[in-house]
């Protein structure tokens, strides 16, 4: 086989089986890898009576795809996939680093775990050799002492480890399953699913290669996708500021998400100090990236003076800087970049605990909470004592820490008090994208995501350049498309954009290099990479459509558990506040009718029932699913029309 490996490797820990079956070609093609081989796979084998991820009948899928370790530009990207122990909903996530590569070079495609060992354990994958190990003596340590005490017992400095630190061992809901120290597959809590298996780490070592079956062909493929990459604008503002770029977009667009968003504004000099530029200037000393990186948007950074002095990491970006800083009240960067790093070493996923800082802040500061409520701790936006504190708490599982690992839409629930207004959330997923509230495309593609509030499931980037109604009308079929401000003709883009992230993720590639986020490769471009690496001719129109199969089974999946149309909604205060500062100061960007026209449109282009949201059987048989329609009917009771 080419591209792929070939392998499929399923790890009982209850039983301490371990099997290895081939990888079925036919399958390969239909669901591509990475993401759709997990999703597939998870469909195939948790039902809707697993009802918490942290059950041992879920699953814990490492899947990664025909371009990984590669010289496809940035083919390091791992797919972990499972049932969320923070949503309940389908759950995948998407890390970089080196820990993919790996894996394709030890010969596998997937790594399935199931089960539950008795005792804290890890994997040691070396090619053929595969051992369940004792982890007794790495239980409780963090997430650098772990990668590092494996790397000494295995005597390997160069093996990939995953692994996850505290926070997963609790079983906080939203903890990280960490690659190379602070590469995190993070937002669904497949750390905390880890730890409810007793699996500390996965530890692997390849050497076996990977089999192109077109050389030269992939070859000449690879270079001209690097050098699309490199030619578009944005590219040299990725490697001098990273994702932080965005903090200036989100300045001028009026959209700033101050303190729980309950300021949507802020002043020139609030803005200077937690800008891109800043961190650029101030913080970052080098540029690093993923396997085969182009971009290189990954920073290592240097607090030089002050209280953190000395602090020192890398794998830093936007949502965890904004997070700890926009969100939280804070314009102190050297305390986000140690709150940063805090996370990374206890296995936290990073923009959840400053999501929860943020709410129960806006809270305490409306009374809705008070130190009965907090174990005695004051709340004031951006105090950085109590947020470590606090992120201590969640950590252990300690006092009110405790009710925050349950995640930011849980506790709302548990505390009530009117607090759940103040969490914005989305099937359980903070949405943490300051665009949601400003821009259409950006609330359709959050609320008919599949693993709740993301961005990252289909950025509407044509809505940010402001695409023109000519060119819009060339490209999408309505010259409003690329308008923000309308609710007309998003389904298309919404679409376009979540299929390419799909192929991205399933592939193993970056979505930095994609043409929704940096206008760079599309479907075409991917498709002639797929067809000289597998040696299996796949057209741009093969690999879409791929893409919309693995989309909506995801999709049929929530819906077998329950959700639909209901779910794809907005928080209540994006309905009911403008924003009140900044340049849109006034403005109600988006109302609940521009919201269920817009799901009217989307589900009609998607071809999934209007009213219920659930796909048709005529879309599930047109994309090869008869078996996930006749599943829907029965579970559901009902026609899938």
């Amino acid at each position: 086989m080419f591209g792929w490996s070939g392998t499929i490797l399923k790890i009982d820990l209850g039983s301490g089986k371990i099997d290895r079956r081939p990888l079925d070609i036919d399958f390969a093609r239909k669901w591509l890898g990475g993401e759709g081989f997990g999703a597939k796979v998870l469909w195939d084998e948790v039902g809707p009576e697993v009802k918490d991820g942290l059950d041992p009948r879920n699953l814990l899928i490492y899947a990664g795809g025909p371009l990984n370790s590669t010289l496809a530009p940035s083919s390091g990207r791992l797919e972990i996939v499972t049932k969320s122990p923070l949503t309940g909903i389908f759950g995948d996530s998407n890390s970089g680093g080196h820990f993919a590569p790996e894996m394709k070079q030890a010969g596998y495609d997937m790594i399935v775990i199931k089960g539950k060992s008795s005792r804290p354990v890890y994997l040691w994958i070396d090619d053929d050799e595969v051992q369940i190990r004792d982890a007794g003596h790495l239980w409780g340590k963090s997430v650098p002492e772990t990668s590092s005490l494996i790397r000494d017992e295995i005597k390997d400095q160069n093996i990939q480890v995953s692994c996850i630190g505290p926070a997963g061992e609790n079983l906080v809901r939203f903890a990280a399953l960490m690659n190379n120290n602070v590469r995190a597959a993070g937002w669904t809590g497949c750390g905390a699913v880890a730890g409810s298996k007793n699996l500390k780490a996965v530890a692997i070592r390849g050497t076996k290669g990977v089999r192109i079956a077109r050389p030269r062909e992939f070859e000449q493929a690879c270079w001209e996708a690097r050098e699309k990459v490199k030619q578009h604008p944005l590219y040299k503002t990725l490697r001098r500021t990273g994702t932080m770029y965005l903090t200036r977009q989100f300045y001028i667009g009026g959209y700033v998400p101050l303190r729980n968003y309950s300021v949507t504004g802020c002043s020139p000099e609030e803005f200077e100090q937690v800008s891109g530029d800043t961190f650029a200037d101030d913080y970052a000393v080098q540029a690093l990236g993923c396997h085969g990186c182009v971009v290189q948007c990954g920073h290592y950074a240097i607090v030089s003076q002050g209280d953190y002095r000395g602090t020192a990491t890398d794998g830093l970006e936007f949502s965890a800087l904004g997070a700890f800083t926009y969100w939280y009240g804070s314009t102190n960067l050297a305390f986000a970049i140690a709150a940063a790093k805090f996370c990374n070493e206890n296995g936290l996923d990073v923009t959840e605990p400053a999501m929860l800082l943020a709410w129960a802040t806006d809270c305490f500061k409306r009374g809705l909470l008070t130190t009965k409520d907090t174990d005695g701790l004051e709340l004031d936006w951006g105090d950085e004592k109590v947020a470590f504190e606090i992120m201590r708490k969640i950590t252990r599982r300690e006092g009110v820490g405790d009710t925050f690992a349950e995640g930011l839409a849980r506790a709302a629930r548990k505390i009530g008090k009117g607090t759940e207004y103040y969490a914005q959330t989305i099937k359980g997923r903070p949405s943490l994208e300051a665009g949601v509230r400003a821009t259409m495309g950006t609330a359709m593609a959050s609320i008919t995501s599949t693993r709740g509030a993301d961005h990252l499931k289909g950025w509407p980037h044509f809505e940010y350049a402001a695409l023109p109604p000519e060119k819009s009308m060339k490209t999408w079929g309505h010259p409003k498309t690329g308008d923000g401000r309308s609710p007309e003709g998003k389904a298309p883009m919404t679409a376009y954009g979540q299929s390419i992230y799909t192929i991205v993720d399933s592939v193993g590639a970056c979505k930095f290099h994609s043409r929704i986020a940096l206008d760079g490769l599309r479907e075409e471009d991917f498709a002639r990479l797929l067809s000289a690496a597998t040696g299996i001719d796949m057209s741009a129109r093969e690999i879409m459509q791929a893409a919309d199969r693995i989309y909506t089974l995801e999709r049929a999946y929530n819906c077998l558990l329950g959700l639909g149309r209901k779910d794809d909604t907005l928080p209540e205060m994006y309905f009911r506040e403008p924003f009140n500062a900044g340049p849109r100061k006034g403005q109600q960007i988006i109302t609940r009718e521009d919201q269920e026209k817009m799901l009217d449109e989307y589900y009609q282009y998607r071809g999934w029932d209007v009213e219920t949201g659930i796909p048709t059987r005529n879309k599930l048989e047109e994309l090869g699913l008869p078996d996930v329609a006749d599943r829907l009917e029965k579970h559901l009771g009902t026609k899938t029309v």
